[in-house]
């Protein structure tokens, strides 16, 4: 019942622990997307982590309302497609519980497989009555039925089929118990009413609150707080307000008289709606989810201030419930004022009408299963009742459960069978010769296709992957950034700072670019701000809109040359002083950073970064003349979600800086001499050279090349041929899903093609960034390379025989398996419930105050990844293949309370191949299982262009180069 009881300003302390407890378990379900500058892939249910993959994302669709899995349509589809086979249907049923149901013929087990591969039909109770009146449900059997089973269920005797089908559907109909379907609630309370009149409002005060220099006028007192702001705007008198929200003012200016806290509001406004104090948990917690984006940003903002891309602001949970629930106790008022009741509900209950669809399903199991009307009349009662409930128990959510495992079986084995194979074939094979050069690149799965290209052009040239941001975790500022940002996995928090300066004979020019950059950053504000003005927008587009013309035209026209142009006119009026980085501190050096970060690194530090990386790679010795390492980042225009296209191991930025910081570290004589006493040989003829890869444009960038001696300078000019062939091979690769690409163009035209894209103005897919991320491969290269693995995997290198103590095992999955299953998972997440999970279509998106998208003009913050960057993604829970032993691997995860919470509870999936035998081994459950690998022949093409041209969708393993003959893998 509600209350009007008057303000209470002081609250019992009891309420108040009960209210501290009810907002923490309410803020742990909310989102955890900071600001959209920095898209932070993530686990979206990690609310949900301690609980098993099934289990939680069932939970989480009755909490959420979404989607656990998709669509049993969709499996249904790939079932037509053989991506599910009626053999892996019975892999995953063979590994659950049996019962026998019907002696001498059916058990569990049997009849699952029997219906899922059929495909049951669905019958809805809204339209039941129709479908039985209408169509032939109830004039024929299925016709998708066996012979066998058609004429078990139509025994001869000349009575009509009709009548048959019609006696069948009766008997399901005597058997129906009490037991009713699940159906959705379709309740529509005065709560929802409520959020309808109060939501307008709150998404606007919360878009100007955190707004980050977008609006013409800051909010009033966002130094003070939310709450604080909220009362002193909507408290001013003469102040309008929609209906039913008309005494807000007189609310805020009682609060702000009495000095209210956050927390006295809350439970204040708590017993004005009557709510129990028993309640609070529930209540709380649908308040948050009501609008989750908004809440889940000021729950981040609140814990990680420093993530805000400018203006840091104080935000609050509790101050944001308490500007909700007295815009919600104030409308709730006015409504119950207006009307004298407080629920208006239409419920759908028609209970026959879910009756008849319980039957209707029932009935179409029994065709499925050829039982036939006598067959169950001649049943007992308690055969017939465990009959039923094992149909019943089969319902759609469980099928669903089924044909997903399915889905992923069929896909373990798809890529386990080729690996083993592979792996076999090459046994005995010679080792290589000392290579031309090496590339490190991230382990990123878009850097596969082109680390094949690459090793395709030129087999001399050998490739690695590592984490990007290349073990060294650290803060970081450009000479042009207005403060440091972390460079690193989310799970790591960085000790260090590192800053790019201008070298000394480039001070001059370096000022004279902050000068530039300050005057053209304040016309740009200015004109930005006064085209938002009576009087100068209207002068401003009179005078200027014709000279935007040809802008604009060219910008859509020929968006390629347009921002060639762009970028020469910022050379000429931006000058580029050499840098270098500003990263060493002697060892007993006070740091002079007045925070918390060290500036620069020691010696020890720095041999302990590079040593990180080069010893689980197995490299530490035969080192070519130029080692590359290689960032990654990506740049599109006009895409809001362009960071989340960025490197996952560096925080959701780019890995540029990294590539430079390792390749500095290396070069230096003190680290090399250090590393030399560890059993890492870095001879003095190697140099190492930083570098940066645009995922999107595919361009690639080298750092401090005036440093690289002239002796390799010929190394360098041949290793930028060879990569400069290898992305333009790599981008006639990628748009190959692009249907506005020509297929056929070769690649010089692909790589313009990417180009483009990423320059576009209205592209809403530049890139498809981590859509086709399913497998990361921990080991040598030799276990992929040669491997067309259509740029689905992560590739991890590690060398298991020279890490005997499991060590590099162990850095290598710690930061490895949170960045990629937090990757992995937001993809699954965002393609199986798009509208809730993900943010929904690009189409409508606008950007608000820098921190998020909302559709239109007012909605809730989107959360999640949009649906033009999963649309080609294959919802499977990421398969970790580690070369090594699976006690060895289960030392390394059970020795880590992260990575044993993902694995335990399923939300990766994990398998072995022994580095001395080649014997593939899979997780299944808690227990290791060898997986047998068939003798057969590996698809193969000479080159990858050969094997994907054409193809639009995703590929099978195949070898690029010879055939593997079976014989070989005997």
């Amino acid at each position: 019942m509600i209350t009007l009881d008057e303000p209470k300003s002081i609250s019992p302390p009891t309420l108040r622990a009960r209210l501290e407890h009810a907002v923490e378990h309410g803020t742990h379900l909310l989102p955890g997307q900071g600001p959209i500058g920095v898209f932070i892939h993530h686990n979206t249910l990690h609310a949900f982590q301690h609980l098993p993959f099934e289990q939680a994302v069932v939970e989480a669709s009755r909490v959420f309302g979404t989607e656990p899995f998709m669509t049993e349509d969709a499996y249904r589809e790939q079932y037509s497609l053989r991506r599910i086979t009626e053999l892996d249907i019975a892999a995953v049923v063979a590994r659950e519980s049996n019962i026998p149901i019907i002696e001498g013929g059916v058990d569990r087990r049997a009849l699952r497989i029997r219906l899922l591969s059929a495909g049951q039909r669905r019958f809805d109770p809204l339209t039941i009555r129709w479908q039985m009146e209408e169509t032939d449900l109830l004039r024929v059997l299925r016709r998708d039925l066996s012979k066998e089973i058609v004429q078990r269920l139509l025994p001869a005797g000349g009575i009509l089929e009709r009548t048959q089908v019609n006696a069948l559907f009766t008997i399901c109909m005597q058997n129906q118990d009490s037991k009713k379907v699940e159906q959705p609630d379709q309740r529509r309370t005065m709560t929802a009413e409520v959020d309808d009149l109060i939501h307008p409002l709150l998404i606007r005060l919360c878009s100007a609150y955190l707004d980050q220099g977008l609006a013409y006028w800051p909010m009033s007192d966002r130094g003070r707080g939310f709450l604080v702001s909220v009362r002193s705007l909507l408290s001013q008198p003469w102040s309008l307000f929609p209906e039913h929200l008309d005494r807000l003012a007189e609310e805020f200016r009682v609060q702000s008289k009495g000095a209210w806290e956050a927390e006295d509001v809350v439970l204040d406004m708590l017993s004005r709606l009557g709510v129990d104090p028993e309640k609070f948990d529930q209540v709380v917690r649908d308040e948050l989810l009501a609008l989750p984006g908004w809440a889940g940003i000021m729950h981040r903002l609140e814990h990680e201030p420093e993530l805000a891309p400018y203006q840091t602001l104080r935000c609050s949970v509790v101050e944001y419930l308490a500007v909700r629930l007295t815009l919600k106790a104030v409308a709730t008022e006015s409504l119950v004022r207006e009307r004298k009741q407080e629920t208006v509900e239409v419920e759908f209950d028609d209970h026959e009408a879910i009756a008849l669809a319980q039957t209707a399903a029932r009935f179409d199991a029994m065709q499925i299963l050829g039982i036939g009307k006598r067959q169950l009349e001649s049943l007992t009662k308690e055969t017939l009742q465990l009959l039923v409930s094992e149909i019943d128990a089969l319902d759609e959510l469980e099928r669903r459960r089924i044909l997903h495992l399915a889905y992923e079986a069929n896909h373990e084995t798809g890529i386990l069978q080729p690996l083993g194979l592979y792996r076999q074939s090459r046994k005995g094979e010679p080792a290589h010769l000392k290579p031309a050069a090496q590339i490190f690149f991230c382990i990123d799965e878009r850097e596969e296709s082109i680390r094949r290209h690459v090793e395709e052009i030129a087999p001399d040239i050998e490739t690695y992957g590592a984490a990007g941001f290349f073990g060294v975790a650290m803060n970081y500022a450009g000479i042009d950034d207005a403060h440091d940002v972390a460079l690193c996995p989310v799970v790591v928090k960085p000790k260090h700072l590192v800053t790019e300066r201008p070298i000394d004979e480039h001070n001059t020019l370096y000022r004279i670019r902050v000068l530039r950059r300050k005057l053209h950053a304040a016309f740009t504000r200015h004109t930005w701000l006064g085209s938002r003005t009576l009087v100068r927008g209207w002068a401003g587009t009179s005078a200027l809109g014709i000279l935007a013309l040809p802008q604009l035209l060219m910008r859509v026209l020929s968006p390629l040359h347009y921002g060639s142009l762009v970028r020469l006119a910022e050379r000429r009026f931006m000058p580029e002083p050499i840098t270098h980085l500003s990263f060493t501190r002697q060892q007993n050096e006070a740091s002079e950073y007045s925070g918390p970060l060290l500036e620069g690194f020691t010696v020890q530090e720095k041999i302990d970064r590079v040593e990180g990386v080069l010893r689980p790679a197995g490299l530490h010795k035969d080192f070519a003349p130029l080692v590359i390492v290689l960032g990654h980042g990506s740049t599109s225009l006009n895409n809001p979600h362009e960071s989340a296209h960025d490197c996952g191991a560096c925080g959701g930025r780019r890995g540029g800086p990294n590539a430079r910081l390792f390749a500095a570290m290396a070069n230096s004589p003190q680290v090399r001499t250090g590393l030399a006493a560890r059993g890492i040989l870095i001879p003095s003829t190697s140099w190492f050279v930083g570098g940066y890869h645009d995922t999107s444009s595919a361009a690639v960038e080298f750092y401090d090349l005036s440093q690289v001696p002239a002796v390799l300078q010929d190394d360098l000019r041949r290793v930028t041929e060879i990569l400069n062939r290898a992305r333009a091979r790599d981008a006639e690769e990628r748009v190959r899903r692009f249907e506005a690409a020509d297929p056929a163009g070769g690649p010089a035209k692909a790589l313009r093609h990417v180009q483009e894209r990423a320059e576009h103005l209205s592209e809403p897919r530049p890139e498809y960034g981590h859509a086709t991320n399913a497998v990361c491969i921990v080991g040598r290269r030799s276990l992929t390379k040669g491997l067309f693995l259509d740029r689905r995997a992560f590739l991890v290198s590690y060398d298991a025989t020279l890490d005997p103590n499991d060590e590099g095992l162990a850095r290598l999955l710690a930061a490895a398996v949170p960045v990629c299953a937090g990757i992995n998972l937001e993809y699954y997440f965002s393609f199986v419930d798009n509208e809730r999970y993900g943010s929904g279509t690009k189409l409508p998106h606008n950007v608000t105050g820098l921190m998020g998208v909302m559709n239109g003009p007012e909605s809730d913050l989107r959360t999640g990844l949009p649906w033009q960057m999963v649309e080609i993604h294959e919802p499977v829970r990421i398969l970790f293949v580690v070369e090594t032993t699976p006690e060895r691997v289960m030392r390394v995860f059970s020795a880590n309370p992260q990575l044993s919470e993902l694995l335990d509870n399923r939300w990766i999936r994990l398998a072995t191949i022994d580095p001395k035998t080649g014997q593939v081994h899979v997780r299944r459950g808690d227990i290791f299982e060898k997986f047998e690998v068939a003798s057969s022949e590996l698809p193969f093409a000479d080159t990858s262009f050969d094997w994907f041209k054409g193809k639009l969708h995703h590929l099978p393993l195949a070898r690029i180069g010879a055939p593997i003959r079976p014989e070989v893998c005997a």
